[in-house]
């Protein structure tokens, strides 16, 4: 996956060498989510949510090639460990990111306002480990497929804008763990 974005962003940047207006870059952060997990022991199953949650973040790179037309590459993550006190001694961390590549329309209201919609593929990449007393060794599932984003922009300046939007990567899905990569996102992108 890291491959994916590396070459995502030096292709927009070998791009952007010959014309440097137009390339953006940006960063993002989303609200921790309330991940609950079920599982059976000993007959019963039982629900837990999380006892330690991280902050999602995400960056991103792209080349405007017309006023209402870019392409972009980005790369979330949960910005560390999600963790589920299971058994006593046992704790499960779920380590969940997403890199994508998107084209990016966008829709002129006025001076500063703009909304703007994003279609592409992504993959999705979820990293479960369990802590304890002979806990099994890590696994991880990955999931490509489509990655869909709409939002609205506010420009603070020529080169500065805010923008809020949601975000939907594919599911993850591993032995009965569902892993959701939706999340709205409150993030700054700047021009050059």
């Amino acid at each position: 996956m890291k491959k994916f974005v590396c070459s995502t962003l030096l292709a927009v940047a070998a791009t952007s060498i010959v014309h440097a207006e137009g390339l953006y870059v940006g960063a993002n952060v989303s609200p921790s989510s309330d991940g609950k997990i079920q599982y059976a022991a000993g007959g019963a199953t039982s629900q837990r949510g999380a006892s330690g949650k991280a902050l999602p973040f995400g960056v991103f790179a792209g080349y405007e090639l017309a006023p209402a037309w870019a392409l972009e590459g980005g790369y979330r993550a949960s910005g560390g460990a999600t963790s589920f006190d299971l058994a006593p001694g046992y704790q499960l961390k779920v380590r969940a990111s997403a890199a994508y590549l998107a084209a990016r329309g966008t829709w002129r209201l006025d001076e500063n306002w703009s909304l703007f919609g994003k279609a592409g593929v992504a993959r999705s990449r979820v990293e479960f480990t369990i802590d304890g007393k002979n806990a099994p060794p890590g696994e991880s599932a990955n999931n490509t497929g489509l990655y869909a984003s709409v939002g609205a922009a506010y420009q603070i300046s020529k080169d500065v804008a805010l923008q809020l939007e949601w975000e939907h990567a594919p599911k993850v899905k591993y032995e009965g763990l569902d892993s959701t990569m939706n999340r709205l996102a409150l993030g700054v992108r700047f021009g050059f």
